[in-house]
């Protein structure tokens, strides 16, 4: 990475052709990155809404010596033994995907069905059908308390009848894969495949509760106050997503203005958004698209589609500003680059990225010059409420998927998830969420490090360029720079290689007492 000594050479190849006998690596990184590709297509494919179904079987069937338990413990455990450098970086990202194939080969029928029925799921509203995904987008859009609270009821309702039954057999049989591979709990397996120690991490998600308790409740309050007529004591699960909407900015974040903005924001940085025959953006509203903005990295570098199902507003805008992070990130990585480096690694790097292009959505210097807006006060500390909210929700998360991964079983998380929830949010935290909200692999815990890690970027990048960097060429060719290494280096060796703390929560508890004194 760009530092002090200068980065290494791109695509240096980890000299780890054999790691054991009959383990050939270089083979399972030409067969891996032709798995994953087709696996990024096909849930790009479904989740945008172009296909129903997610025929899984006949991918993994073509790559069968991938998962194979003669493939995958070796791995684990030659990403166990304490390499350094590269070799470690690819040994635990190599690792960590064997074992992520397997527990998908092994639920691959179930998450199949799971993806069929999100997909044609219906409820009825007003005797009209709706696609459940859809409703998530009518919540977000309508002005009415009771009509909101109506429709997120149908919604969950639907989702604890026809849904979870169908992700609880799907986590209890990841669990159970876990501990066939050696480990103690699903935890463990992947508490080790990441290096990042869980409980440490933890530690700093209390100290956030904690520390921005009275913060959060004041900010949320007045937030929820002035968008939705009710206070923090008053509001619904249902009444968030219409808070967040912010419907009295739209006049400031018009639909017409987004590409564009996105667009001169990339020119600013050196990037011609229009000229970028690798990323696909698909912006256009289908019923069955998943309500979740993503990326999916299809070929890295030479395919990535950026997906987003706009509902109005601002939020489309963070949507897509978010995404567009991910996808000039994954774009931007050489070619050089081993499989490893350029699909896998520690995702809290992309999220970085990610964070680092949403944020500019809120920021000062980048509301005047690319929307031309002014004196937006009340916008931002929206926005600085907004993502207190979300630092806190995912501190919660935390600590309830530490207990649900852990080596007990399902009965009782159910409580425990709507109790931690509801006391971190301070709302009415609804339990038939507890399944759909859990993420494979704690990716929880990418999104914590990402905004931390992100908070100190932001800021060395305007410490080094201006307050307006986004804006400077010499900006987007450091960004370049960081982007060509795709996620050789985890969050804390890319802290350290830039001179920038390490990743802990603090950073943004100061900062939020600060956005929102």
């Amino acid at each position: 990475m760009p530092g002090p000594a200068g980065p290494p050479p791109v695509g240096r190849r980890a000299n780890i052709a054999h790691v054991s006998p009959g383990l050939d690596l270089d083979a399972l990184r030409r067969d891996g990155e032709a798995f994953q590709s087709a696996y990024e297509e096909a849930w790009y494919r479904h989740s945008a809404g172009l296909s129903d179904g997610l025929d899984l079987a006949p991918l993994y069937e073509r790559h069968a010596d991938l998962f194979e338990e003669g493939t995958v413990r070796p791995l684990l455990d030659a990403a166990r033994n304490g390499h350094s450098g590269d070799r470690s970086r690819s040994l635990r990202a190599l690792g960590r995907f064997a074992a992520d194939g397997l527990i998908g080969r092994e639920t691959r029928e179930a998450t199949e069905s799971l993806a069929r029925a999100e997909a044609t799921a219906m409820i009825t509203i007003d005797g009209a059908p709706v696609a459940w995904r859809a409703a998530a987008g009518l919540i977000a859009n309508e002005p009415d308390a009771e009509r909101r609270a109506t429709i997120d009821r149908l919604r969950l309702q639907t989702q604890d009848r026809e849904l979870n039954p169908l992700q609880a057999g799907i986590w209890e049989r990841s669990h159970a894969v876990a501990l066939e591979l050696g480990a103690a709990s699903y935890r463990d397996l992947y508490e080790r495949l990441s290096g990042v120690d869980f409980d440490g991490l933890h530690r700093q998600c209390r100290g956030l509760l904690a520390d921005t308790e009275e913060l959060y409740e004041r900010s949320m309050d007045a937030m929820l106050r002035g968008q939705v007529g009710r206070g923090l004591g008053e509001a619904g699960h249902a009444d968030l997503p219409r808070a967040f909407r912010a419907v009295e900015f739209d006049e400031h974040f018009k639909a017409e203005r987004m590409v564009p903005a996105l667009a001169r924001t990339l020119e600013g940085l050196g990037i011609d958004l229009h000229a970028q025959a690798n990323v696909v953006l698909d912006l256009e509203p289908r019923p069955r698209k998943t309500p979740r903005a993503f990326c999916a990295p299809v070929r890295v570098p030479e395919r990535v589609y950026l997906v987003v199902s706009p509902i109005g507003g601002v939020d489309d805008y963070r949507a897509l500003f978010h995404e567009a992070g991910h996808a000039e990130h994954f774009a931007g990585a050489s070619p050089a680059l081993p499989f490893e480096f350029r699909y896998l690694g520690d995702n809290a790097i992309t999220e970085c990225y990610a964070f680092l292009f949403e944020g500019l959505v809120h920021d000062p210097a980048w509301l005047e010059r690319m929307l031309g807006q002014r004196d937006l006060d009340a916008y931002r500390r929206q926005t600085a409420a907004q993502r207190l909210y979300f630092l806190r929700r995912y501190s919660a998360k935390l600590g309830y998927e530490l207990g649900f991964h852990g080596p007990g079983p399902l009965e009782g998380q159910a409580d425990r998830y709507e109790s931690l929830l509801s006391e971190a949010l301070r709302i009415p935290w609804p339990r038939a969420r507890w399944l759909s909200d859990i993420d494979e692999g704690f990716y929880a815990v990418n999104y914590l490090r990402a905004w931390s890690l992100e908070a100190s970027l932001r800021e060395h990048l305007r410490e080094r360029f201006g307050s307006r960097w986004f804006a400077e060429r010499r900006a987007g060719g450091f960004l370049r720079e960081l982007f060509a290494e795709g996620q050789r280096y985890g969050a804390a060796e890319l802290a350290g290689e830039l001179g920038l703390p390490q990743p802990d929560l603090g950073l943004l508890v100061a900062e939020s007492h600060e956005q929102l004194a």
